[in-house]
């Protein structure tokens, strides 16, 4: 973990503890406030080995070996994180500081979004691993015709935020499952917006991570108001 106004990658021969390279993605912008990361995600494939990092609204794929953006990943070797919400987010704050889960060829995500309005939704998705492609979203502030819509008012889906999973999620590769707890929604000392009890935010949810489909969920507590 650590909190850092500059925040880069950086590579060390494990045999000679020499420096074999440095990635810093925000080399060419000024340093703002404080960045926190709680680690990265690794994916190998015979000699494509891959590093998955987070940075300000971005979501990065880099060589292992070399350092560099992997091109093929998203648009030059990035995605960002404000698109293929469903909903503009393009003025909203987003990032993730905790990795994700691989699971196959995927790497699944949270996100760390505004606790205040105007807020970026927390939905849980899954990006293709070579081609930054989204594969798959679970929405934690349902939409029209999805489970749990009804614990909000009809049109919260367009505007209230949060409901995400900053803490990380947990795998189990074997029943292909993955764990995913979720904090309160946007306002979060605030509720009189929201009516009803806000699935899933403050939730433990069981999802397919082949598919992103809810097996179970269990909420903690309804209608947050911490």
């Amino acid at each position: 973990y650590a909190t850092t106004p500059k925040l880069r990658l950086v590579a060390i021969d494990a045999a000679t503890g020499k420096l074999k390279w440095t990635f810093d993605p925000d080399k060419d912008k000024p340093q703002t406030g404080m960045r926190r990361n709680r680690g990265l995600n690794y994916w190998e494939n015979g000699k494509d080995r891959r590093l998955f990092f987070s940075s300000r609204e971005y979501l990065y794929s880099v060589n292992a070996n070399t350092g560099l953006p992997v091109a093929a990943f998203g648009a030059g070797g990035r995605i960002c994180l404000r698109e293929g919400l469903g909903r503009d987010a393009s003025n909203l704050a987003i990032t993730m500081t905790t990795p994700g889960v691989i699971f196959q060829d995927m790497l699944i995500i949270g996100s760390l979004v505004s606790e205040g309005l105007p807020a970026a939704p927390g939905h849980i998705r899954a990006f293709d691993v070579r081609t930054g492609k989204q594969r798959w979203i679970f929405h934690t502030i349902p939409q029209p015709g999805e489970k749990g819509h009804e614990t909000w008012p009809k049109d919260a889906y367009q505007y209230i935020g949060g409901a995400n999973s900053w803490a990380g999620l947990t795998l189990d590769a074997k029943r292909g499952l993955i764990f995913v707890p979720t904090g309160s929604a946007a306002f979060d000392f605030y509720g009189a917006n929201r009516h009803g009890d806000n699935l899933y935010a403050n939730c433990l949810i069981a999802l397919k991570a082949a598919t992103g489909e809810r097996v179970w969920h269990f909420q903690f507590v309804h209608h947050d108001v911490w």
